[in-house]
């Protein structure tokens, strides 16, 4: 199998802070690895860090063997590794069409933003519904489908999808890990950083369970799931 991302020795700090200690993760193309842990386990940080958000105190972190650290967010993503950040972050003032078409910025050629925008609402057909509509006045879940839409717009190889089900309903959890695979069938890698620790290591080819900065646990989805010691190290 062909790696995507390999990070090896990741140490992040924030001041004095240790978030990350000695993390080393990797994505193979064509598959879904997860990333779960409790809360303050260092998983956003993690994948800040590994999006160019945020720069390590030390360790390395390659794409296709070509060395990412330090690098500034906007140039990982042309590199093809795009991050779908925690929280959203949509403009809430521009239209679902406008918020995605934010996403195709910089890549410079309308045919592939037409055929993308295409995918987008296959995979979610609301938004092709709501597109006139003001982001500001969709629901929690709408919102967090535009947030992933609109990252799908930039032509990731590599998706970083940091808390996608954060504050949905369970029926809405479920349609999101839906799309998640579908995203990921056509051709899409996906890093997922989730605290639904038992979707994740279902759908996951490979897992890392991460306590206090560290990794815990890591091994393929469905056997840490079958773990108990997973499921004591995910509740810290």
């Amino acid at each position: 199998m062909t790696m995507l991302l390999e990070a090896n020795d990741l140490h992040v700090t924030y001041g004095p802070i240790r978030a990350v200690e000695g993390v080393s993760v990797g994505v193979g193309e064509g598959q879904v690895v997860a990333v779960v842990g409790a809360n303050g386990a260092g998983k956003t940080t993690l994948v800040r860090a590994l999006s160019g958000e945020l720069t390590p105190a030390r360790g390395s972190i390659r794409y296709k063997g070509r060395p990412l650290a330090g690098m500034p967010a906007h140039l990982v993503a042309r590199q093809g590794v795009v991050q779908c950040p925690e929280g959203r972050r949509t403009f809430a003032g521009l239209s679902v069409l406008e918020n995605l078409r934010l996403g195709a910025y910089g890549r410079g050629r309308r045919d592939a933003a037409a055929r993308n925008l295409e995918k987008v609402y296959t995979i979610f057909p609301r938004l092709a519904e709501r597109q006139g509509q003001p982001a500001g006045t969709l629901s929690g879940g709408e919102q967090q489908m535009l947030a992933i839409g609109r990252a799908m717009m930039a032509e990731p190889e590599l998706l970083l999808l940091d808390e996608p089900s954060l504050g949905l309903a369970p029926l809405l959890v479920q349609t999101m890990f839906d799309a998640i695979r579908a995203i990921n069938r056509a051709g899409t890698s996906v890093l997922l950083v989730e605290q639904n620790a038992f979707l994740a290591l279902a759908l996951a080819d490979h897992a890392y369970v991460m306590r206090t900065g560290t990794i815990a646990l890591e091994g393929p989805g469905r056997t840490l799931l079958e773990n108990q010691d997973t499921i004591r190290a995910y509740l810290g």
